[in-house]
């Protein structure tokens, strides 16, 4: 059995999901309807995003989760008019309303005994319940994005990857300003942007194009002033973030040419065979180190699509052909071994 997440409010929560089987979901314009999405979830929960960045398989939001405010049924509608939309609001509010009007009729024939139980209170309390705490808050984004999802793209079942991510800390400006940080630099270590201002998907790009919401955050984090100031500060972190992620890799690479740690591009079948170490430029929205992973395990030998599936934990026939092994193939890596039969069920892949 799952335990309940602790919910804690006043404090800073960083949550992190990804898609399904680690596809990516994500295009440029699923992108855009998850930055709003997330902004109507915020105003909805009452709670203050941070940092944000979405990437095409999965995505990181920070936020604060302040304590709880006591709102009336004017406000409470108001927020249900944020997050919901066309048929889903419509039906909400008649609801609302419905379980409102027979209260009031209830009230005008009888006095309430102590043992009565208001629909209508219950009702209102289900959406004041999802309000002020983080583990609601990624429920109703996953929802709400996954319904919408669906229902455009013709998928079925759920989008992400098991249970998100969290890890909360109280309001110290140095772990904020180091989330935030990471969290706007996923592009640039991506290798997707040059520099995080580039990549619109993150709440820096957001912040620097002039969006009120997105300063809102960092001047949460870096206690208010000037957008001037503050873009000065939070650049200094990002580049300390930077020169972080570098000196991993170097130590990484030392590692490796001092034979302390297995090389990513060499075959483990075979060490002295190297693996091409420009795999990943250029096939589009497939994983780098799944990439990598395939042409390892093609250097042991030719191996069939199911077998390759299994082994890099792609369920996808689909997506593992589109993203994987089609590229690789028009990058001159990958062959099958009965080019002139594709469709044969003893077709297999080998390295070219």
């Amino acid at each position: 059995m799952r335990k309940n997440r602790v919910v804690e409010q006043n404090r800073c929560h960083h949550l992190v999901s990804r898609f399904v089987h680690r596809a990516f979901f994500l295009d440029d314009e699923e992108k855009d309807r998850a930055v709003a999405l997330m902004r109507r979830v915020e105003e909805f929960s009452g709670v203050v995003v941070l940092a944000y960045a979405f990437m095409s398989n999965h995505f990181h939001i920070f936020i604060y989760v302040p304590s709880a405010e006591e709102i009336g049924e004017g406000e409470i509608l108001r927020r249900i008019r944020v997050l919901y939309r066309d048929a889903s609001l419509s039906q909400v509010v008649a609801t609302w309303n419905r379980l409102k009007t027979e209260e009031q009729e209830l009230f005008k024939r009888a006095r309430p005994t102590k043992k009565y139980v208001s629909r209508f209170e219950a009702y209102k309390s289900s959406f004041l319940r999802r309000m002020w705490n983080s583990a609601e808050f990624m429920r109703t984004f996953k929802q709400h994005f996954t319904m919408s999802f669906n229902g455009r793209r013709e998928h079925s079942g759920t989008m992400f990857e098991g249970r998100y991510h969290e890890r909360n800390h109280p309001v110290e400006r140095p772990t904020m300003w180091r989330t935030s940080a990471y969290i706007d630099i996923n592009a640039w270590e991506a290798g997707i942007a040059e520099r995080p201002e580039d990549y619109r998907w993150c709440s820096f790009a957001a912040a620097a194009q002039g969006d009120r919401k997105a300063r809102v955050g960092y001047a949460f984090m870096y206690g208010g002033g000037e957008w001037r100031v503050i873009r000065e500060c939070h650049e200094q972190s990002m580049q300390e973030a930077m020169g972080e992620v570098l000196k991993a890799r170097e130590a990484e690479k030392e590692e490796c040419r001092a034979g302390r740690g297995a090389s990513p591009f060499r075959s483990k079948a075979d060490p002295r065979l190297d693996i091409p170490d420009k795999v990943g430029i250029g096939l589009g929205k497939g994983s780098e180190r799944t990439a990598r992973r395939i042409l390892e395990l093609l250097a042991g030998g030719p191996m069939s699509p199911s077998e390759l599936r299994e082994a890099v934990g792609i369920k996808s026939r689909i997506h593992f052909s589109r993203y994987y092994m089609t590229p690789l193939m028009e990058k001159g890596l990958v062959e099958r071994t009965d080019p002139e039969n594709p469709m044969s069920p003893r077709q297999e892949y080998k390295l070219a």
